[in-house]
């Protein structure tokens, strides 16, 4: 494919890529799965469900420990040199009970080269059961329900100011502090509704002056333009999607095109471009959870007894994302980015790391770095210098180390 660099018309917008921090050791996932579990283990074992399925993945780097500052390094090199500016880390808190971050706070956030790449949290503020995977047509195992209250989100501010808020490299849109909600509707209807959570947020500000931090801008993750009105009476500040997953073009075969996916992403961003707060395009590189799914349900995965319909993670699979492909969602992206008039003035990108949902950006054998090419090619380099000097690491570490 021919590519032809974009002119902006405004300054180039920040690119942001979800990462997901499945990939190292953590003591919960010992104590539910057994010792030294972690993901690695369900893409090892991925197998494919139709002729030309393209499972498992095998990622160039193996099954690395991304909670070790050196790999860490690694891939900061690696995202800063194909114009990656912020990594938006999913971070997970459940009533003061934190798992996987590790990853941030011993991997990315003791790397050597950090400053390259800013970060940012996306507070992923779903209940956590197993689906790892899931019994079929069964009621999922919950590990950790997720509850709210001004109580906990006091808690939940403090340790982010003590631990990530005054770090350098927290990413910050117009001097505030970018912070992400995967279920935002949700929280403020139980923290008492968006007039009891606008108050509370106030009181967050004021803590942030306190400690001569910038404010909050308060982002949600949100599937569609309905209740919009409701999260901007609450206090948030702008919104974007954690992916775009379905055309809903499915085939017999319960499979979807990725170019079908590509009209359906322009379609989105121009029905949230109408809503009342301003939004940021995502783009998805793919999607395909068979990963997480049982190996002796039979394909196509039939709707489920319990419910009567395809649940999670037992769904459709995009076929055809080819990095050619990929490259045109982002140019589509750049384009709807530099005339919407949105604050951040940002490209989200799903994503860095999801392999078991079949969104990475990561060496991967089939197309080695081609989709961080297709970046590098869009949007053109990042915002730090180029580190010439990270070296991979001398031992390959596992889903054991």
């Amino acid at each position: 494919m021919t590519t032809q660099r974009i002119a902006p018309a405004k300054p180039r917008p920040e690119v942001v890529a979800i990462y997901c921090p499945l990939w190292h050791n953590y003591d919960h996932a010992s104590s539910w799965k057994g010792e030294g579990w972690c993901e690695w283990e369900l893409l090892k074992a991925a197998t494919p469900r139709f002729p030309g399925h393209y499972q498992p993945y095998r990622p160039t780097w193996g099954c690395f420990d991304e909670s070790d500052p050196r790999w860490s390094a690694k891939e900061i090199s690696l995202a800063a040199n194909h114009g990656i500016d912020v990594f938006l880390v999913d971070w997970y808190w459940y009533s003061g009970v934190k798992i996987m971050e590790e990853a941030l706070e011993r991997g990315l956030l003791k790397a050597r080269n950090r400053n390259r790449v800013r970060f940012a949290l996306m507070w992923a503020n779903h209940s956590w059961a197993d689906y790892f995977p899931p019994p079929f047509g069964q009621k999922w195992n919950s590990w950790l329900p997720s509850r709210h209250s001004p109580r906990d989100w006091a808690r939940v501010m403090d340790y982010c100011v003590d631990h990530y808020f005054r770090q350098p490299n927290y990413w910050r849109v117009e001097d505030h502090l970018f912070f992400s909600l995967f279920e935002p509707l949700r929280l403020v209807r139980e923290m008492g509704g968006a007039k009891a959570f606008r108050k509370t947020l106030l009181a967050t500000q004021r803590l942030l002056a306190r400690n001569r931090l910038p404010p909050l801008h308060l982002n949600a993750m949100v599937w569609g333009d309905h209740d919009i009105d409701e999260l901007r009476e609450a206090g948030y500040s702008s919104t974007t999607t954690y992916n775009v997953t379905s055309s809903g073009k499915q085939s017999d075969n319960l499979t979807e095109s990725y170019e079908d996916l590509i009209g359906a992403h322009g379609k989105h961003w121009e029905r949230m471009a109408k809503s009342s707060l301003p939004h940021s395009p995502m783009i998805t590189m793919g999607w395909d959870v068979t990963p997480r799914c049982e190996t002796t349900v039979p394909w196509p995965f039939p709707p489920s007894p319990l419910t009567g319909r395809r649940d999670y993670p037992f769904g459709h699979v995009v076929v055809g994302n080819t990095p050619d492909l990929f490259e045109e969602l982002c140019r589509r992206g750049l384009r709807h980015c530099i005339t919407a008039e949105s604050t951040p003035h940002a490209v989200f990108i799903n994503a860095w790391n999801e392999w078991t949902e079949g969104s990475f950006l990561l060496p991967e054998k089939r197309y080695g770095s081609r989709y961080l090419e297709a970046i590098r090619m869009t949007f053109g380099a990042g915002h730090r210098k180029k580190d010439r000097t990270a070296k991979r690491p001398g031992r390959r570490a596992n889903s054991r180390t």
